[in-house]
């Protein structure tokens, strides 16, 4: 399963043209991609056409938006990403949330930062299908490595969990407010700033989880 806007950026034409060597050596298994396109829709079509082309249309299914995701991310047994950028990943955290290991490119600047390769998922070089498709067959073929990985994913997707990181703001600001009250200098900020600053980005998606409602997904 894979998730998010339909947009160039996203490189689902990588995700369908892997899934097509997935599926010529196991044409049981199957491709939802969920999202919606842009006002064109010009993504969708190519997208559609891409999948007749490749002979895939009982395979590939384009499941439109759907809100929430949560429900949907169980069905599955594999998330695939296969962006050439990210700005972090939020599709990754959700699919962990849902017990899933993800595949994902290894693109700037987000899946680094959440998978840990061989462990709750796997990174595969940016623009290689065929190493994408072929990090799909390991865990497609290896029911005790996915479902490992799939256990290591939801545990390791607690990092994320609002709570903690609530918690690691409010001593910052508690630590802000100490330097500042003390007087003391501009640089004694700046330390406390980039001693803190690994949990800035992971607080801000964070908050935006859970002000989302949790596990919202499947058109950003």
């Amino acid at each position: 399963v894979a998730a998010g806007r339909l947009h160039r950026v996203k490189r689902y034409d990588v995700l369908v043209r892997a899934f097509a060597e997935v599926a010529a050596v196991r044409p049981e298994w199957g491709l939802r991609i969920y999202g919606a396109g842009d006002a064109t829709g010009n993504e969708q079509k190519a997208l559609r056409g891409l999948v007749d082309e490749l002979g895939l249309r009982e395979r590939v299914r384009l499941m439109g938006s759907v809100d929430p995701m949560e429900a949907e991310w169980p069905k599955a047994s594999i998330a695939a990403v296969t962006s050439e950028r990210e700005s972090f990943g939020m599709t990754i955290v959700e699919a962990m949330r849902g017990g899933l290991p993800v595949v994902a490119t290894d693109c700037p600047h987000g899946p680094a930062e959440i998978i840990r390769d061989g462990s709750d998922g796997r990174l595969v070089p940016l623009g290689d299908t065929s190493a994408f498709a072929a990090a799909l067959l390991s865990l497609v073929d290896d029911d005790a490595l996915r479902h490992r990985m799939g256990r290591a994913a939801l545990d390791a997707s607690a990092r994320f969990d609002p709570a903690p990181i609530a918690e690691r703001h409010e001593r910052l600001f508690t630590e802000l407010t100490a330097e500042g009250s003390s007087r003391r200098s501009r640089s004694a900020v700046r330390t406390v700033l980039h001693r803190s600053r690994g949990t800035v980005l992971d607080g801000a998606y964070a908050l935006r989880y859970k002000a989302a409602g949790v596990l919202r997904g499947g058109g950003r």
